[in-house]
């Protein structure tokens, strides 16, 4: 069996930064794309950190690594099948344990999309996390092969949308499922007969986002089978009818002398397994292979991630801590030793300052709703109703790059995700700017904005916050 590949990535039309990466082990037949996500700071590295932990580990864990990973109810399986799952589990771990130890790459993650080849049983092995994708064309026909996880294929199966309502929906880039989100990650497995001919098509959403199935199904059979062209003209076309995402393609031509599965040695799986989130020891070892082999991975923490912020540093909190109790003491004495009041280190100090950041946007019936209303009197009570109770009414937005600056300095940036942000800077006002593309913060009178003033106090815990953003055409 001969395997022809051609990988391909593009930044696009409207994106100034490829977020996108892809990886190919085409001596192992094993090929994944990576589609990342996180601003500011995060910016290009989460997908390209997963493509670098998963090349340099492919050949260093045998089959009992992956078993220790995803537990000993799999031993059935192949080494070489368990060994991607493994893979993108152990990048997961990864990326997500330098979110907490560089808390200005918070909110990053990344999709991954891949397959792996088994020439002696004629089969392919389909893994997936996110909403970048993998088709098959064969016979002229094209198929997808995986499925996303994306809060919109969420309502789609639901049936609260329809196929045609998503390619309007303003929820486009919110997934369900990523790298680096959190500790442990599932991931969709399936595998299926290769046969003569075959052509795969591992893409991220700039594609798919842009192109629908038949025009995909179009190009690759009008190149078939110059993957290079299929690959180059694919993008070309993502590019054309928009290209307001990166784009990346890898397209994989199956060549050989069988038309039939009367030479296939394996047996193929082809309803997707979700092989489930870790237990507590299979994370320990996903942990205990990364520091055996950080050093070989080749892809920088980015530089502004690694400065070190002074007010955080356990140096200078000892220090400040130390000051405190001697101005406490000093307050106590001063203040209350003739009448006897006492006060707690806490009462004197507060514990923290900070916020606990949700931004949110309305669900599509409440969008509806509200642009409906011509009274803007009532309209604005609506709005005021939603504040208080987001969960029937609002959804949360993820990509959104949240900044505070003071003072014209850049104190704080990160990227909002399906959970709350916790930002946590010294006590004062700080400006807060919130940007995604084609949305505005709405107050409760209804005003559009880019920014707004939060002042920070000190208490025993993050205060909760909840923004509400908006599509900027629709008020």
């Amino acid at each position: 069996m001969m395997i022809l590949s051609s990988a391909q990535t593009n930044t696009g039309i409207v994106r100034t930064e490829n977020q996108d990466c892809f990886g190919v082990k085409q001596e192992r037949d094993f090929f994944f794309v990576c589609d990342g996500m996180g601003g500011g700071v995060a910016g290009d590295f989460a997908s390209k950190c997963a493509v670098d932990v998963m090349l340099s580990l492919y050949d260093k864990i045998n089959k009992q690594d992956c078993l220790d990973i995803l537990g000993e109810l799999y031993y059935t399986f192949d080494e070489e099948v368990l060994k991607p799952i493994a893979l993108i589990k152990t990048a997961n771990n990864y990326l997500y344990s330098l979110t907490k130890k560089y808390p200005k790459l918070s909110g990053m993650g990344t999709t991954c999309s891949g397959v792996w080849f088994d020439r002696d049983a004629k089969l392919v092995h389909i893994y997936n996390v996110g909403d970048s994708r993998v088709y098959r064309i064969r016979n002229g026909k094209i198929q997808l092969l995986t499925e996303d996880h994306s809060k919109i294929q969420e309502l789609i199966d639901s049936g609260k949308m329809t196929k045609e309502d998503a390619k309007m929906a303003e929820i486009q880039s919110m997934i369900t499922r990523a790298l680096g989100i959190n500790k442990t990650v599932k991931v969709d497995y399936k595998s299926e007969v290769v046969k003569n001919g075959d052509i795969y098509v591992l893409c991220t959403d700039g594609l798919n986002g842009e192109l629908s199935d038949f025009t995909i199904n179009d190009i690759v059979n009008l190149h078939k089978p110059d993957v290079t062209a299929i690959s180059r003209e694919l993008i070309t076309a993502a590019n054309n009818a928009g290209g307001k995402d990166n784009t990346t393609v890898i397209s994989v031509c199956i060549q050989d002398d069988f038309n039939d599965g009367s030479n296939v040695h394996g047996e193929p799986t082809e309803d997707i397994i979700i092989f489930p989130e870790e237990l507590k020891n299979h994370s320990d070892k996903e942990h205990s292979l990364i520091r055996k082999f950080e050093k070989g991975f080749t892809v920088p923490i980015p530089k502004l991630a690694r400065e070190r912020n002074l007010l955080k540093s356990p140096l200078f909190i000892a220090i400040a801590l130390v000051i405190v109790l001697i101005c406490g003491v000093f307050v106590y004495t001063a203040i209350f030793k003739d009448n006897g009041e006492q006060k707690s280190i806490v009462e004197l100090t507060g514990n923290i300052s900070g916020i606990k950041l949700n931004v949110m946007t309305f669900n599509s019936d409440k969008l509806a709703e509200i642009k409906s209303i011509k009274d803007k009197v009532f309209k604005i009570q609506v709005v005021q109703e939603c504040f208080n109770d987001p969960e029937n009414t609002l959804t949360p937005m993820q990509n959104v790059t949240v900044s505070l600056t003071q003072a014209g300095q850049n104190k704080y940036m990160g990227l909002s995700s399906f959970r709350p942000l916790d930002i946590k800077l010294p006590k004062g006002t700080y400006e807060m700017i919130l940007s995604y593309p084609d949305y505005k913060i709405l107050d409760t009178s209804l005003h559009l904005k880019d920014s707004m003033s939060v002042t920070l106090e000190t208490s025993d815990e993050l205060s909760n916050m909840l923004i509400i953003m908006v599509p900027e055409k629709d008020f």
